[in-house]
């Protein structure tokens, strides 16, 4: 499933009428009856309607969903909120039909908030840019004070479609109902709470009419699609050869995790790049994983042997390797003596950012793996800056330095070097606890060992990461009081779903 920008869903409308023979009324009367439908089994009951419709698509699905639920008998009334003027082309024709079905459109009185129960927001669609005007302003208003539950059509009125928008007014939606494809705004940090709970309806335009936006959901079905089998021939050394490389004596634990992760997800051989001194507190706990040392001054990894790279078919650094300026050394090896795939996350991020010239200049493919504040520092960003734009920062990033970027948050967004994107969604609320991004660290680790396609080893990592934290809370644990080794312990559940 795509994600798009408002102009690419224009360009999708206008390719299935003009080159695909869609007629625009036709798609309108699809998108209405398709919303009443969902409509009618979400709201089963005595539910009173009240239907607010503007111009443009959104006002013309307005017009078909109020027919067909007065159709089905429900009770509805019907208010178009812009002068007549404002209802053009389709959206006209269906407000014919509306009235030659003989319903009437009515006038909002105040008496309407309090005799219905559900507030259908068909006033503005994806073309909102700036402040909103009267009536819209008032109008989103008296939807957000009102106690009536708030359905909006495709996306909430005055909400953009796109990443980028600062300040705004829009209706704080209980469900939306996304036409065909969501829009940006759905995965973003200050925009995705106004959707409410959401559907995404396919209202018959022809896959073969979309853009190519480039950017796509990554779903279950693509993970079992693309999730290599393990050949009966198998052995150790063809399941990847690994390194994670960190845990200062301050931080053994972040190691722990990662190597464990690794192991847990499937990887033939792991080893452990660390601090002697702490090889004998965590060896017992890990008797699977192999241990090799590193130089250290006072318990911080100030440099590593370039020798222990060889043969590895991945290496991750930064998983509890601390901040200290002496440890930037080790990054700065890694860049430039790692012939495998590479991953960088956590402290070595930190490290990383003052040697973005020797990242561009690297060959062998790299994997970042920020959060929003990360990445911010990286890309001498505010913080709010990202949140705002997570998609073109990332892909902008990952274009100039040739990376692979993993931006972590509850829609992760995933950039290969080409500028292609991911959406990733799973997870939820319990993964906010520090250790986790370890032990997707450690995952990552593996699967970027095992897929010949970065990208659908990122998109499968971070799927097995967050897919694992909801079937724990469904199954044993709550957001409150899971923790990020229950992943690690818990990882078969969803290999096991993938069968």
């Amino acid at each position: 499933m795509q994600v798009v920008r408002a102009e690419e869903m224009y360009e999708w409308d206008r390719k299935a009428i003009e080159a695909y023979g869609r007629e625009g009324h036709i798609l309108m009367e699809n998108a209405g009856r398709t919303i009443a439908e969902q409509v009618l089994r979400d709201f089963s009951g005595e539910e009173k309607f009240l239907v607010l419709i503007g111009g443009g698509n959104n006002g013309g699905d307005g017009f078909v969903l109020a027919r067909i639920l007065r159709d089905k008998g429900k009770s509805v009334t019907a208010i178009q909120v812009v002068p007549d003027e404002k209802i053009k082309g389709d959206a006209q024709y269906h407000k014919e039909i509306y009235e030659q079905s003989g319903y009437v459109l009515d006038s909002l009185s105040e008496e309407d908030w309090d005799r219905n129960t559900v507030v259908i927001d068909a006033m503005l669609g994806i073309g909102v840019d700036g402040p909103l005007r009267p009536p819209f302003d008032e109008l989103v208003e008296k939807v957000n004070a009102s106690y009536l539950a708030k359905v909006s059509v495709d996306i909430p009125s005055g909400l953009p479609a796109d990443e980028g928008a600062e300040d705004f007014q829009a209706v704080q939606a209980d469900i939306t109902y996304i036409v065909q494809a969501p829009k940006q705004s759905l995965y973003l940090d200050d925009t995705r709470g106004f959707y409410g709970e959401w559907r995404i309806l396919d209202i018959g335009l022809p896959p073969a009419a979309s853009p190519e936006t480039g950017c796509r959901v990554w779903s279950e079905e693509a993970v079992r699609e693309s999730y290599p089998a393990i050949p009966a021939s198998a052995h150790k050394g063809t399941r990847g050869k690994g390194l994670v490389i960190g845990g200062g004596h301050m931080m053994p634990g972040a190691l722990i995790m990662a190597a464990k992760a690794s192991i847990r997800a499937g990887a033939g051989l792991t080893t452990a790049a660390t601090v002697p001194a702490i090889v004998p507190s965590i060896a017992p706990s890990l008797p699977e994983l192999m241990f090799t040392g590193v130089t250290e001054t006072d318990g911080v990894i100030t440099d590593i042997d370039a020798g222990i790279l060889g043969g590895k078919d991945g290496v991750a650094v930064g998983v509890g390797m601390g901040r200290d300026p002496r440890s930037q050394s080790v990054v700065e090896t890694l860049l430039t003596g790692t012939e495998g795939r590479l991953l960088i996350d956590a402290d070595g991020l930190y490290h990383l950012k003052d040697l973005l010239s020797s990242l561009k200049e690297r060959e062998g493919e790299t994997v970042l793996t920020p959060h929003i504040g990360e990445m911010a520092r990286l890309c001498d960003k505010e913080i709010a800056e990202v949140k705002r734009n997570p998609f073109s920062l990332s892909k902008s990033f990952a274009r100039e330095y040739g990376v692979s970027l993993v931006l972590k948050g509850p829609a992760t967004i995933i950039t290969t070097p080409g500028g292609e994107q991911v959406v990733e969604t799973s997870g939820n609320e319990g993964l906010s606890k520090g250790g986790s991004g370890d032990v997707l660290t450690g995952i990552l680790l593996t699967t970027m060992m095992q897929h010949s396609s970065m990208k659908e080893a990122l998109s499968n990592g971070c799927f097995l990461h967050g897919r694992t934290a909801e079937l724990v809370i469904e199954r044993t644990r709550t957001v409150y009081d899971i923790v990020p080794t229950d992943l690690i312990d818990h990882l078969s559940l969803t290999f096991r779903t993938m069968e």
